[in-house]
């Protein structure tokens, strides 16, 4: 028994030398082999393989004192080693070493892809058939310089597997050179063997352990497994003898000769029976040369057999001038065409001679009855001659006598034999009576058996019958619903369609409703007002309303706010005084400024400020306070309003110098508000107008235009407080607007443009705005800055567009301005 603890410590890998120097030899480790089976009494020999399971070193040093077996470079093989702490304890040694000692065997199988002298080294090599490939084997195939001795040669592939030819270098092929000729003459094995089960040297785990150009290596595929699976088995590679070949060749032309299959097959065994005596071809199997010589004779003859006459010609030839041929043909055709004749005749023979013994045994009887009846004759005859010698009497009387006897013994014998065939004939009878009351008994047994299986099959048929009906009965039901399902379905796809088509008409006129709301809003609105019977008809009674004669205005009176007011003479004071007032009605800090700056422009431009949302009247308050002390004129216009003289007159007379329009932007003719500041302004420099719109959603229906004619503020973005203090009453009479250079000017408008593009306000707001901040001449660019984005974020968020705007703040890398827009937009 083998003492396997001894070699515990020992690991085995197939490895390749790799030979640096003469002196420097080291293992290539690609595939280990486990050694944990060894420690133990039986050693298993199928072992598995697998990569690198260890992490360990790839290259082995091989000590070459201790080595006896000279390593070639690049020669593939099994190899063990023990490895010791430090690098110094590997002794790598050739498996051969001690495989007596531990005395069993390994086998691993080597893949090589079919390649023969004549293909290009770049292309892959095609088989078509499998002669093709059997004749590529038999003719050589390229082989390394070493190589295994179980070989898989792949003669085809795909992404996931390999398709291969199991050859074994020791039995089954002769090695010349570079060429492998395969020298089996019955088959051959083939496998699909998986891509994943297969292992690369020339994987880069294995090729970075070389600098480039350094070592000449081979490239070698490892099968991972010892023992081929049978489920990975194909369809055996024939290859063919030359008889078999020669057999299969005449068994094609058989067939385009139309013969049977049974003389087909007989063809065949002919052939190969007459070709398989070793003595009549010593030439066509001493060497690959003469093998190559049948095949080129084998295309000769395929390129003149081009004619069924001519196969038919070719066919009889070989058959008339090859004797051994002519011999076994002629006589087992013969014989396969006797075959049946002699069958019959044997039949016929065997019958004939039961029938003969039968006639002869009849034929004995007869005759032993004829010899003793013949006896008794000469006896009698014998007798006469006496009995006429004594004397005529006695001869007449015994003549008589003996007459009588040979009558009476004629008739007895004729009785006899007439008895005895009798007898044999009821014999016969009622044997023949016997076996036909058998047969008759037999038959009436299969026929009753037949029948009560007739009978089965009939009462399994009704059965059948009977749930047939039920079925067909179901069956017409189900397509009675179904025909009704089927005729409500027609209805309803009728329905549907009848409301697809009011759907259409309803969605064409909600588009022309719509197109028309959004060019003319005021007419809306106006109609709306109308048909729903909201015209006002009254006004609170706590607040002071004077209605303008023959107008339907309403008009709220301003009232004089506080005492002493503090004059403003310059833009300086007129911003800090608007941004104290704007905080005190809950504006935030933050903003308080930017908005003072903002509407210090638009006042000193007389551009009218479009206030919405709930606390637009504070922030008018503050504003008017700050300008003339005084609360604003508050003018009510009825919804529909469209007689702009009698509204401009009611501007004009007015007693405050700030007016607040309500329900006039959106609710009215345009004209009447688009215009109406210019027109004040030409009469009344002293008025300023603003424009209050307490439902911000109405927004959404107003032109983009209307910015170019007012400014927007959205009280609901801007007040944060419901708490009010006092404000500091101040007038504004002598303020003018500060200058700019042409320069600053257009610098400042080329800056609006691009903050504004993309939102959808047009170049009139754009110019509108260049005038509102040119008139206050600040030097802090953010604040005009955040001016406008507070606006234009007010606007977009009114409108529903705030995508575009922040869209446009990303493509101008400005955080501070996007982060005033998140907030608007409900952000931190």
């Amino acid at each position: 028994m083998t003492n396997s603890k001894k070699y515990s410590n020992l690991h085995c890998c197939i490895g390749i030398p790799v030979k640096f120097s003469d002196d420097d030899i080291k293992v290539l480790r690609i595939a280990d082999i486990s050694t944990a089976d060894w420690n133990k009494n039986r050693v298993n020999s199928i072992g598995k393989i697998y990569t690198n399971p260890d992490e360990g070193t790839m290259l082995i040093p091989v000590n070459l004192e201790k080595t006896p077996v000279q390593s070639e470079h690049d020669n593939v093989g099994l190899w063990v080693w023990k490895e010791d702490d430090n690098s110094e304890g590997y002794d790598a040694a050739p498996y051969s070493v001690l495989h007596k000692k531990i005395n069993f065997k390994y086998t691993y199988y080597e893949l090589i892809f079919l390649k023969t002298p004549e293909s290009p080294d770049h292309l892959r090599l095609l088989v078509g058939s499998d002669d093709e490939f059997a004749r590529v084997l038999e003719n050589g195939i390229v082989v390394p310089d070493t190589f295994s001795d179980n070989l898989l040669v792949v003669y085809d592939y795909n992404e996931e597997d390999y398709l291969c030819v199991e050859i074994n270098k020791a039995t089954s092929c002769l090695r010349y050179n570079q060429l492998l000729f395969v020298t089996d003459k019955k088959s051959l094995n083939r496998y699909n063997i998986k891509r994943t089960d297969v292992i690369d040297s020339f994987d880069p785990k294995y090729k970075d352990l070389f600098s480039e150009n350094s070592v000449d290596l081979t490239r070698r595929l490892i099968y991972t497994k010892m023992k081929m699976s049978q489920n990975d088995k194909l369809d055996s590679l024939s290859l063919h003898t030359d008889s078999a070949r020669f057999a299969r060749y005449f068994y094609h032309i058989a067939t385009r000769l139309n013969y049977s299959e049974d003389e087909k097959k007989l063809v065949n065994k002919i052939i190969t029976e007459a070709l398989s005596n070793l003595k009549l071809q010593p030439i066509l199997t001493e060497s690959p040369e003469n093998e190559q010589r049948l095949e080129l004779q084998t295309e000769i003859i395929n390129s003149y057999l081009n004619t069924d006459d001519k196969v038919e010609e070719f066919v009889r030839g070989v058959i008339a001038h090859v004797p051994k041929i002519n011999e076994e043909y002629v006589a087992k055709m013969q014989h396969e065409v006797n075959q049946g004749l002699l069958e019959q005749k044997k039949a016929l023979g065997n019958e004939i001679d039961y029938l003969k013994s039968i006639i002869d045994g009849l034929n004995g009887e007869i005759l032993a009855k004829t010899a003793e009846k013949t006896a008794e004759t000469e006896a009698l005859k014998s007798l006469k001659k006496i009995v006429e010698s004594e004397g005529e009497r006695e001869r007449a009387e015994l003549k008589s006598q003996i007459e009588q006897k040979l009558k009476e013994f004629e008739t007895a014998q004729k009785k006899i034999i007439v008895e005895e065939i009798a007898a044999f004939k009821e014999e016969h009878l009622q044997a023949i009576i016997k076996e036909g009351e058998q047969f008759r008994a037999n038959q009436k047994n299969a026929i009753l058996n037949n029948l009560q299986s007739l009978r089965e099959e009939f009462d399994k048929l009704q059965d059948e019958i009977a749930l047939s009906e039920v079925s067909k009965e179901q069956l017409q039901n189900e397509i009675s619903d179904k025909q009704r399902i089927w005729e409500e379905l027609s209805k309803l796809e009728q329905d549907k369609r009848d409301l697809e088509a009011i759907n259409e008409q309803l969605k064409t006129y909600c588009e022309l409703k719509t197109s028309d709301i959004q060019q003319n809003p005021g007419k809306f609105l106006g109609d709306l007002a109308l048909f729903k019977g909201i015209l006002p008809s009254g006004v609170p009674e706590n607040i002071s309303v004077v209605s303008s004669s023959n107008s339907g205005l309403f008009v709220q009176p301003s009232k004089e706010y506080g005492s002493d007011p503090f004059e403003i003479t310059e833009i300086g004071g007129l911003v800090g005084y608007l941004s104290d007032n704007l905080s005190n009605v809950g504006v935030e800090i933050e903003y308080a400024n930017i908005l003072a700056e903002f509407i210090a422009g638009a006042y000193l431009t007389r551009t009218p400020l479009l206030l919405t949302g709930c606390n637009a009247n504070p922030i008018a308050e503050a504003i008017s306070v700050t300008l003339c002390s005084q609360t604003p004129e508050i003018i009510s216009v009825p919804t529909g309003y469209n007689d702009y003289s009698s509204l401009l007159n009611a501007v004009k007379n007015t007693c405050g110098n700030v007016v607040l329009l309500q329900n006039a932007i959106g609710s009215i003719d345009e004209y009447c508000y688009t215009h109406l500041a210019r027109d004040i302004h030409d009469e009344n420099p002293e008025k300023y107008l603003m424009f209050s719109l307490d439902f911000t959603e109405n927004m959404r229906i107003l032109p983009s235009s209307v910015l170019g004619y007012m400014a927007l503020i959205n009280s609901e973005d801007v007040i944060s407080s419901i708490t009010r203090d006092f404000l500091d009453p101040a007038n504004c009479a002598k303020a003018t607007p500060a200058e700019r250079t042409s320069e600053e000017v257009k610098e400042l408008y080329q800056r609006i443009v691009k903050l504004s593009s993309g939102t959808n306000t047009t170049n009139g707001y754009n110019l509108t705005r260049t005038a509102i901040l040119s008139a206050v001449a600040t030097d802090d660019k953010d604040n005009e800055d955040a001016a406008l984005i507070l606006e234009l974020g007010s606007f977009c968020k009114l409108k529903g567009t705030t995508d575009e705007l922040n869209q446009r703040l990303e493509c101008l890398s400005r955080d501070d301005l996007k982060e005033i827009v998140e907030k608007l937009l409900g952000g931190e």
